[in-house]
């Protein structure tokens, strides 16, 4: 392996490949140079044409320096820097270019961030001092820094944190592997044939907001550009909460490995990333973290798009992520909360992890089932048996909180049920209600002192608000916990995992009303 940092070494891979070289030494400065100047032709991107009376615009990557976003002119995600600080990257860009016309590649060169993006053990150091530190000091890796920080050819997404009653922090971030050279020079190649084959389509895509405003008879509209889906990952089917890039990734890697013309290569690279160190940068740090190789199996099995996508729309007992009028519940921050902590889950896939998920109390869609059969089988070594045992049992818990919901609400109208099904207002009662039921079951678990006292409690209060018996299959469950050959832990999360994936009797129930589910909660996918 290249004894380059990450960073720098994704830059080294990148011309290797891009110009067909061997190693480092046969790079030259005009390599160098080529691959700068491609990262300053994406420096912002713009529409394309007139957006004034249209619902979207279609934007393109553009060698512009000043950003407008009243004008739809914003900095490009893939550029590591952010924007009061893009001035610097910029003319750090320009004046590299000029540098390498004229000085040899081991000229001494100080690094600063506005060369290269990243601070770490050799590379912690301000603007104002860039000799804090020992950094790298030749010219050739100050080059190949800027091209990681400027480069297109990188998985790129801008963060997002919403805050109530202001702008959210939007800041961009990009994810390097640690790999050697060849792995990674694979990486680069699949990504790029990603971004060719995708990213022309709706990801460059932005919608535009038309607001009125004056008296009637004298009305004004005004339009406003907002960000192409781009930002959200410049990577197909990017995640609705930017905090669950790192792991959509993975995920679109993963619908690559079905195809057959990149089955193989896809494959081999999500190989390549099992137990490999990953860096998600943005200007002036970042945070490593490994993917856990289960996760990694579910992306090349092609299922695991399928559960990102699901997750973003688990809903919590609070309250919904966009739909909301209780003014004691802040649902921007609780649900960021929530995909911090489920993309976590879904890197690390262990036990503490799970733990601090189950800690936000929410329902999922059904879809999140394969993701729970997965870890309890692998990470928990819990028989698959048991584990459907579990499912099932959990599964009608849901269906009772429910059904007594529903029936409450029922009986508490004097109005035609036929007549009211189909509102929102009953849809949001039924939703309140059961939420409720499946808090006192869930805390009928938790407390449970053995696996006798668990089955005990849920199964009879659950009994007993029903009237039905627990159903046939979850026999296994019941009897592996109530002798104790399950542990309790293991048992308690089982249950209360499954008991919180939506019933298909609710889910049938909603669409017969007319009430897609999630619908009520679809946002604005247009980016401030």
């Amino acid at each position: 392996m290249s004894s380059l940092h990450p960073f720098l070494r994704y830059a080294e891979a990148l011309i290797l490949l891009e110009n067909n070289l061997s190693t480092i030494d046969d790079v030259n400065s005009r390599h160098l140079i080529s691959e700068i100047e491609k990262g300053i032709n994406s420096f912002r991107v713009i529409p394309t044409g007139i957006f004034d009376g249209k619902s979207d615009v279609k934007y393109r990557f553009d060698r512009i320096e000043q950003g407008n976003p009243n004008k739809g002119i914003f900095l490009s995600p893939n550029i590591i820097t952010n924007d009061p600080s893009a001035n610097k990257t910029w003319k750090n860009a320009l004046e590299l270019l000029q540098t390498l016309t004229i000085s040899p590649l081991s000229a001494s060169d100080k690094m600063t961030m506005s060369s290269t993006a990243i601070s770490g053990d050799y590379l912690s150091f301000s603007e104002k001092n860039a000799s804090k530190r020992s950094a790298p000091s030749k010219l050739i890796y100050k080059a190949l820094g800027t091209i990681t920080t400027l480069t297109k050819k990188k998985p790129s997404i801008q963060y997002r944190i919403d805050k109530k009653g202001s702008q959210p922090d939007l800041f961009n971030k990009c994810l390097i592997p640690d790999l050697p050279i060849e792995p990674l020079k694979d990486f680069i190649l699949l990504f790029n044939r990603i971004l060719l084959s995708r990213t022309d389509s709706d990801l460059m895509l932005g919608n535009v907001i038309a607001t009125k405003s004056g008296k009637k008879g004298n009305e004004k509209i005004t339009y406003e550009p907002k960000r192409p889906l781009i930002f959200k990952g410049n990577f197909p089917n990017p995640p609705r909460s930017s905090a669950l890039g790192a792991i959509a990734l993975l995920g679109a890697i993963g619908e690559f490995a079905k195809e057959a013309e990149y089955s193989d290569q896809a494959k081999r690279v999500l190989e390549s990333l099992k137990n490999t160190e990953m860096y998600l940068v943005k200007y002036g740090g970042a945070t490593v973290f490994t993917y856990n190789h289960h996760v990694i199996d579910l992306a090349k099995e092609g299922k695991l798009r399928t559960i990102v996508d699901s997750i973003y729309y688990s809903q919590l007992y609070k309250g919904k992520r966009f739909w909301n009028k209780d003014k004691n519940f802040d649902p921007i921050s609780e649900y960021q909360k929530f995909d911090l902590f489920t993309s976590r889950f879904l890197q690390l896939f262990n036990h503490a992890a799970f733990k601090d998920f189950l800690v936000f109390r929410a329902e999922y869609p059904h879809e999140v089932t394969i993701l729970f059969n997965t870890y309890f089988t692998k990470m928990e070594k819990i028989d698959l048996e048991i584990v459907q045992s579990a499912r099932i049992l959990g599964k009608w818990l849901n269906k009772v909180a429910y059904f007594a919901a529903k029936n409450e609400v029922k009986q508490g109208t004097s109005k035609n049920w036929e007549e009211i099904r189909k509102t929102e207002a009953n849809w949001e009662e039924i939703r309140k209600i059961k939420a409720k039921v499946l808090v006192e079951l869930e805390s009928s678990t938790f407390s449970s002192k053995s696996g006798y006292a668990l089955i005990a409690q849920a199964v009879t209060r659950a009994g007993r608000i029903s009237g039905m018996d627990a159903p046939e299959g979850a026999a296994l469950y019941m009897e592996k916990t109530a002798s104790g050959e399950l542990p309790l832990d293991a048992a308690k999360n089982l249950l209360i995992a499954f008991s919180r994936l939506i019933n298909k009797s609710e889910k049938a129930e909603k669409k017969d009303a007319n009430i897609e589910p999630n619908a009520e909660d679809e946002e604005n996918l247009s980016n401030e």
